[in-house]
């Protein structure tokens, strides 16, 4: 006979099975639509601010880079020179006088390779942000798919307690009746009554559970996250860990770690272009009232002459950080590798050990509590041994939840380095 949970998440798996990402498309998702792991992790992504300030800050580098590739702008001197402030031509501008009023723009001219290299440099910044958004998706996902791993796993939880229940107050019951009959002792109906109300405990227990993960699901995907969750878990297999660590240099993480080592060796170019100078043009007008006027024309280029302190200090500080960065790529490559291999290695094995749940452990249990009811009908059983078996049969069913929950993470986590 189906009970009213199964009956109930019979439908939520049949919601689950027509729906699709695009269902969550708009903000007003509706609340009886099951949200299955690949959903929540769409949606999550979807709707991420966070994507929006690297897309903002990728717009900006480009901004900078236009910018960095022109000329500074020029700049107006205008003044008044040798001005005579004694005697009786003081502050005059029409007697003899060398007074002159001057006019110049000046203009700097930085070598066109210093130029190309702030563009550059500011490109490379933009490119940093494409990768990070790239690899901050992928973490979303991840994290999204974890965080909807730890509602489903405290739902699962709660239905097993909840079965158990119901053959809890079954047997309450029928011992209710056989003591009223004078065939089972108060203690009995007692103890039954205690197992009973232990199980609404710890079914409470997992409700609270569920609503503080769902809370923090809420974070990556909003009021959706209240919504039911797909009973099943996603039933493929993990991608391969050999052809997961052939790809590592294209992965998101990987490229933001190599863009950032790009953008190190442009800082590397431009302190060395510090050793050549750049130069300066100014034109003037000078106007003088009591003789000609007068043109200059000036040209300014520093002398580079002490570079011990100056650009020798810049250049070694650019190639310590080309190789602290250089350091952190492969670090990164490690730390990958590591990650791939010790969750597949995992994966695997805990396909093992759940086929023996499937194969033996579960199965016998049950068989436990058949024969432990059958002998305790017929008079030669306890009443503790029926109790003792459906207790170790909860066990092992949660157990068998925990190496579920913990082969989905390895998925997740080997799904954020697929391709």
């Amino acid at each position: 006979m189906k009970t009213p949970n199964t009956i109930l998440y019979g439908v939520v798996a049949a919601i689950c099975i027509a729906s699709a990402p695009a269902v969550f498309a708009q903000e007003q998702a509706d609340a009886l639509v099951a949200i299955s792991l690949d959903d929540a992790a769409a949606l999550a992504v979807e709707r991420q601010p966070q994507l929006d300030a690297l897309d903002a800050e990728a717009r900006a580098a480009r901004q900078r880079a236009i910018a960095a590739g022109e000329l500074p702008d020029p700049s107006l001197s205008v003044g008044i020179s040798d001005l005579t402030i004694e005697g009786s031509d003081r502050f005059t501008l029409r007697k003899e006088s060398d007074t002159q009023i001057m006019a110049g723009i000046r203009q700097q001219f930085p070598r066109a390779e210093k130029l190309k290299l702030k563009r550059e440099h500011a490109e490379r910044e933009a490119e940093t942000f494409d990768a990070e958004r790239l690899a901050t998706s992928r973490m979303i996902a991840r994290e999204t798919g974890l965080a909807w791993l730890d509602v489903w796993k405290a739902e699962a939880a709660q239905r097993l307690a909840r079965q158990s229940l119901v053959e809890a107050e079954r047997q309450a019951k029928a011992l209710e009746i056989s003591y009223g009959a004078g065939r089972a002792t108060q203690a009995e109906v007692l103890t039954a009554r205690v197992d009973a109300e232990a199980l609404r405990e710890r079914i409470a227990g997992f409700a609270q559970q569920s609503r503080h993960y769902r809370n923090g699901l809420a974070r990556w995907i909003g009021e959706v996250a209240f919504n039911p969750l797909c009973p099943d878990l996603p039933a493929e297999a993990p991608p391969d860990a050999q052809s997961l660590m052939d790809a590592l240099t294209s992965h998101p993480h990987f490229l933001v770690q190599a863009k950032k080592l790009a953008t190190v060796e442009n800082e590397v170019q431009m302190a060395r272009q510090d050793y050549r100078p750049d130069w300066a043009l100014t034109v003037g007008y000078g106007h003088r009232p009591a003789f000609a006027d007068y043109a200059n024309v000036q040209v300014e280029i520093p002398l580079p002459f002490f570079t011990g302190n100056r650009q020798d200090k810049q250049l070694d500080a650019a190639k310590a950080m080309q190789a602290s960065q250089q350091s952190r790529l492969e670090d990164a490559l490690r730390e990958h590798r590591t990650e791939i291999r010790m969750n597949a290695e995992d994966w695997q094995l805990l396909q093992e050990r759940l086929a023996r749940y499937d194969a033996a452990l579960l199965p016998q249990s049950r068989a436990r509590i058949d024969a432990a009811l059958a002998a305790y009908g017929a008079g030669s059983g306890l009443l503790k041994d029926v109790l003792d078996a459906r207790r170790m049969a909860l066990e092992l069913a949660m157990q068998k939840l925990d190496l579920q929950l913990d082969s989905a993470r390895h998925q997740v986590q080997l799904r954020y380095f697929a391709p």
